[in-house]
């Protein structure tokens, strides 16, 4: 017995005062975990709307948040690494007709599928497996033909501000008028006002004055 408290006393004293604590401890746990488990959930839902449209910003916002968001993930994070270092690499603007520029592609779609699986893998999404990701997506042919065509239209117009490629012209003909344009006559700009005389100084006295 402690001030004329028996011990029985004192530990319901203390459950009323720590019980609380620990239960808000726990359900902020709680809160935490899910919420970070819905952030990397909304990332693999972009990655994955994205998959095949990779210029969309929705695509680059949630690679560039995987190294914030699965930090203590060894394999997506190495997954991540790779795909990153790969896009990383200096590109020159590729031909139509360019099988390197075709194998960069293809090695950038292997990457982002291994990513976009590593991220599922560790989310418990045991049924998303690599064919699924590769075959199975839905993507309207008109959204990647659209961007297809815009990197196509951006290499273009890179070359030809760096020199890379000459600018078509055609020349349809030469241009002629029934008479000669007329010489557009000189403008005749208005005189400036010429300044008014100065007066001459006023006459002084005998005494200077």
């Amino acid at each position: 017995m402690f001030l004329g408290i028996k011990l029985e006393g004192w530990l319901t004293i203390l459950a009323i005062i720590v019980g609380p604590l620990l239960a808000f401890a726990v359900q902020h746990g709680r809160d935490n975990r899910r919420e970070r488990r819905n952030r990397k959930m909304e990332i693999c839902r972009k990655l994955i709307l994205t998959l095949k449209v990779p210029l969309n910003p929705n695509h680059v916002d949630a690679i560039n948040s995987i190294p914030l968001e699965f930090h203590s993930d060894k394999k997506v994070l190495d997954a991540w690494r790779l795909y990153s270092s790969h896009l990383n690499m200096p590109q020159r603007a590729p031909s139509a007709d360019d099988a390197d520029a075709k194998r960069w592609l293809e090695r950038k779609f292997d990457l982002l599928v291994e990513l976009v699986y590593e991220i599922g893998q560790t989310l418990d999404y045991e049924h998303l497996d690599k064919a699924l990701l590769r075959d199975n997506l839905y993507v309207p042919k008109g959204y990647a033909d659209v961007e297809e065509e815009w990197r196509q239209i951006r290499a273009a117009w890179l070359q030809v501000l760096n020199g890379q490629r000459p600018l078509a012209m055609t020349v349809l003909g030469s241009v002629q008028v029934e008479r000669p344009m007329e010489l557009v006559q000189e403008i005749q700009l208005p005189a400036r006002p010429q300044a008014a005389p100065a007066l001459p100084p006023a006459p002084r006295g005998d005494d200077g004055r």
